[in-house]
């Protein structure tokens, strides 16, 4: 999210700008979205339409047996600038579809406020993202399964992956087929890209050609959930690009306020929805799928959480849970930025008459720049060979930007941004209030432990390692972040300190597992309460390495079956690890 991490930030006007779609009922496939629920109550009351809930919308609904409810906050996602992939930045920076969370300051880097982006539209974060499809390392899996959590080791959940996709690498023991997620393979077709991709293979990191498969360590052409020219959200995927069903309701602008209890069993749900309010009963489950920040606030505001917390605030303690809102984690990360001798990035292409030659490509034939996200190449790489698999993401922006006067100005150039995939520093989320409409205060703790701090310093050298590379020789001008001036491990975390941030993949805050401090079983039910799971980000008990849309979507997939007392027969793919070292 490099290119969108300093456009978010110089945006403001934008969040102001109104959506002539943010108001409307939109009529899919699906059938009808509405402002409000059709019925007094439900099968399944799913709340958030994000990665997780509109896959579990799409698939509980799809027999015709289940009566669903989807919940979401935000507005309807048909707007040209969540559908055109290059208009990413746009929708991030705008609060009718980001949440537009700040961290509390963050001690560790300069006491600096850090802006978490959050999708509040249909779709969540999946309509606002960056659309890389990253599945993670298949070690990941076999990790969480090696920490007890029956069910989820690689062989598990490689069907649900394949179950998800219909990917352009075609069907195989690795990809699937005839899945409702579009995942298609960058052109990468810059002389950038190309750089990009020579200049790691010269430092010594192999050509990856599906990282998603058996191998993701090495350099690779990026995978991007695009189809027909247009983001493939999870609501793009499993709502609109549905059948319709009489059994399905999806209502917009619903803010749920607090799940109610009968005892320990989750019975409703109370939402305020078009500035109205409503109570919604629930017959089988309540699916919290709010994400890694909302879930956990929900949570708490439903009286579950540490009981001394929600006792200085009022709450009713329904659960005495001490896990919810802690271990938050997220991808530490920071740019690399060189200018270009040549013009050679996309800059070039962002004048205004190429802004328009752009929107009418995209709009006639949904094809060109107005097509890309222009993440085409990226890199798994271990920065020391003591790890079992790569501890560090590069995503490659073939433009750069700086902080000018308050608006970004664009620079011809390149970036390279790297990402810590299993940072140790955790941090935390919780109340503010007990009021709902207040946001939930937490912390990331970015930069606490020595061995991020390690790794982040000795990501910076292996990008100055491969920048150095003759690939780069023709195009390759000063560097202007770090800055060459830059070079003592001390001199590297100073800059890091000032310069690092999110990744935008918060997880592990109601975190599945059967210790003391875990908050959902591996069914992903919370502990020690009827009639309610959490499914999304938040109960993974371990982050993942990359992008967290895939995995939270295939998540959805497996719980969905839970659900529904099914299960696909495991799958057997070997996968890629060095030898030990």
């Amino acid at each position: 999210m490099a290119f969108s991490l300093v456009l978010t930030e110089a945006s403001y006007k934008l969040r102001h700008q109104p959506s002539r779609f943010a108001n409307a009922t939109t009529v899919t496939k699906m059938g009808k979205i509405s402002t409000a629920p059709s019925r007094s109550s439900y099968d399944y009351v799913i709340i958030g339409s994000g990665s997780a809930g509109s896959v579990l919308a799409g698939r509980l609904s799809e027999e015709g047996k289940n009566r669903v409810l989807l919940l979401e906050a935000g507005p309807s996602d048909q707007h040209i600038h969540i559908r055109m992939p290059a208009a990413l930045p746009l929708p991030l920076a705008n609060d009718r579809f980001n949440w537009f969370y700040n961290s509390e300051p963050e001690p560790h880097l300069n006491n600096r406020i850090i802006l978490e982006a959050r999708g509040r539209v249909l779709g969540g974060s999946s309509s606002i993202n960056g659309m890389n499809w990253v599945r993670g390392s298949p070690w990941d899996y076999d990790n969480w399964s090696a920490m007890g959590l029956e069910g989820w080791s690689y062989k598990e959940v490689l069907p649900y992956f394949r179950r998800a996709e219909t990917s352009d690498k075609g069907s195989s023991a690795y990809r699937g087929g005839k899945g409702p997620m579009q995942i298609e393979t960058c052109k990468a077709d810059s002389p950038l890209y190309r750089a990009f991709i020579k200049a790691g293979e010269q430092a010594g990191y192999a050509y990856i050609e599906d990282h998603n498969a058996y191998r993701q360590e090495g350099i690779h052409i990026t995978q991007r959930n695009v189809g027909h020219g247009i983001r493939w959200s999870s609501s793009q995927a499993y709502i609109h690009a549905q059948p319709a069903r009489a059994n399905l309701d999806v209502v917009i602008k619903a803010k749920v306020l607090k799940i109610e209890f009968e005892g320990k069993r989750a019975v409703r749900v109370r939402a305020r929805i078009d500035g109205k309010h409503f109570s919604i009963g629930v017959d089988k489950e309540v699916l919290l799928a709010a994400g890694a920040i909302n879930s956990p606030q929900l949570l708490l505001l439903s009286g579950i959480g540490d009981a001394e917390d929600l006792r200085k605030l009022s709450i009713p303690v329904v659960q005495d849970l001490p896990g919810v809102g802690r271990g938050l984690k997220d991808h530490v990360a920071a740019p690399v930025q060189y200018r270009a001798t040549k013009p050679v990035s996309v800059v070039g292409k962002l004048t205004r008459f190429g802004k328009l030659k752009l929107g009418l490509q995209w709009l006639i034939a949904k094809k060109g720049l107005g097509a890309t996200n222009f993440f085409e190449v990226g890199g798994f790489l271990r920065t020391n060979k003591k790890h079992p698999v790569p501890n560090v993401q590069l995503e490659f922006v073939p433009l750069i930007g700086e902080m000018q006067h308050g608006s970004v100005a664009l620079e011809n150039g390149f970036q390279y941004f790297f990402s810590l995939m299993r940072p140790k520093s955790e941090g935390r989320v919780w109340l503010a209030s007990a009021d709902p409409d207040v946001a939930p205060k937490f912390v990331f703790n970015f930069l606490e432990h020595e061995e991020d701090r390690k790794e982040a310093i000795e990501a910076v050298r292996a990008i100055r390692n491969i920048v150095a590379q003759s690939a780069w020789n023709d195009v390759r001008g000063e560097e202007v972040t770090p800055g060459k001036n830059v070079q003592s491990d001390e001199d590297i975390l100073a800059f890091l300190r000032k310069e690092a941030g999110t990744n935008y993949h918060p997880c592990c805050s109601c975190r599945m597992g059967t210790d003391s401090m875990s908050v959902v079983d591996t069914h992903a039910k919370v502990h020690g309460i009827e009639n309610l799971r959490v499914i999304d980000a938040s109960i993974m008990p371990a982050i993942v390495s990359g992008n967290l849309n895939a995995p939270v979507i295939m998540m959805a997939e497996k719980l969905s079956d839970d659900i529904l007392g099914k299960k696909l027969p495991n799958e057997v793919a070997d996968y890629y690890l060095p030898a030990a070292e």
